[in-house]
């Protein structure tokens, strides 16, 4: 078939490591691997968002910093890495699909000209924060191709636009993220967790659950990682990763992973602890839905419940044989229904199907 020159928008210059970028980027090198002509746009301007800085001054921020192409993903050679003032016309190029991700940008796309591109906006949470919640409803009906990457996202837009997207989950990369050390040869009482400051990842509950646990369990071992600078106040039992190189080898340290989230599109980190061979604790949530099977593949806790974290972690620590057979039908559960060449096969058809309309 006809390889396909595709622009790509993210509606920012990404210099950190953020998890719905990330997914743009895995899309990038798999669609270019494919042999596709693929261009990334990092926009300085969004719709509905006001600034004080003038977008000279930042455009002029960003060349010298040089964050055009990701310091922190592997992004293909072949891939194209662009900062624009904005997402209009006049700095986009022609192409077969643009796709964004975001809801400002879907607004964004859907007024370029045909001539650049089927226009597609991937979903990946139902991004209410800082939103026009109004104006974010809305362009769920925009007249443009909506993937969404969980089941509930596909519900969500279903409910407000009358018209279901398609689905296509996020995915893991196995050969990555895989089983160095054998969940039965791990310490029982080792725990990991993503560390955020942002209030809807729920880190002040797990955080309260943590101290409760390491009196009842002096010998439980902590490990957090995140991209901010560690708390001031992080007793010194517990051990911090600030933006690590080797991720799966630390989810490999740790028995368990808890992801005590409020709300998220897909959570990428407890997947990929659950393909390292984590047993998993986490929220029961949308972004946690789609492999987390109450009681097989993970247990299930309520969200804002410090005692609830308790007791789940309670459970595996005193229960090894249960956290183990957990572990491993968490493993094989995303091996067998979550692969980055079975996702990016859908959205290429996808992409032929919408040319061919």
């Amino acid at each position: 078939m006809k390889k396909l020159k595709i622009s790509l928008v993210l509606p920012f210059p990404v210099t950190k490591p953020v998890g719905g970028a990330s997914v743009i980027y895995h899309y990038a090198n798999l669609l270019q691997n494919r042999g596709h002509e693929v261009s990334i746009f990092h926009t300085i301007k969004r719709p509905y968002k006001k600034s004080k800085t003038p977008l000279w001054y930042k455009r002029f921020i960003f060349w010298m910093r040089k964050v055009a192409r990701p310091k922190w993903f592997p992004l293909h050679p072949k891939v194209s890495c662009f900062i624009v003032p904005a997402i209009t016309d006049k700095y986009m190029p022609d192409a077969d699909i643009v796709m964004s991700t975001w809801w400002q940008m879907a607004y964004a796309i859907n007024a370029l000209n045909d001539t650049k591109g089927k226009k597609f906006n991937l979903v990946q949470d139902y991004e209410t924060w800082n939103s026009d919640v109004e104006r974010l409803h809305e362009s769920y009906a925009l007249p443009i191709h909506h993937v969404v990457i969980a089941q509930y996202l596909q519900d969500l837009l279903t409910s407000h636009s009358g018209i279901k997207p398609v689905h296509i989950p996020n995915a893991i990369d196995t050969d990555r993220f895989s089983i160095q050390v054998l969940p039965h040869n791990r310490n029982t009482q080792s725990v990991m967790m993503l560390y955020s400051e942002e209030k809807r990842k729920g880190t002040q509950y797990a955080l309260e659950a943590f101290n409760l646990l390491k009196k009842d369990f002096p010998e439980m071992q902590l490990i957090l990682f995140g991209v901010y600078q560690p708390p001031d106040d992080l007793p010194g039992w517990i051990k911090y990763y600030q933006k690590p190189n080797d991720l799966p080898s630390l989810y490999n340290k740790a028995a368990i992973f808890l992801s005590p989230s409020l709300g998220e599109g897909w959570a990428l980190p407890p997947a990929e602890a659950m393909a390292c061979g984590c047993a998993v604790v986490c929220t029961q949530i949308g972004g946690h839905r789609d492999y987390a099977i109450p009681n097989e593949t993970a247990l299930l806790i309520s969200p804002e419940k410090p005692a609830e974290i308790y007791d789940a972690l309670k459970k595996l620590f005193t229960y090894p044989d249960f956290r183990i057979q957990m572990a491993n039908r968490g493993r094989h559960f995303i091996a067998t229904n979550f692969s980055w060449e079975n996702s990016v096969s859908k959205l290429e058809a996808y992409f032929y199907t919408a040319l061919s309309e």
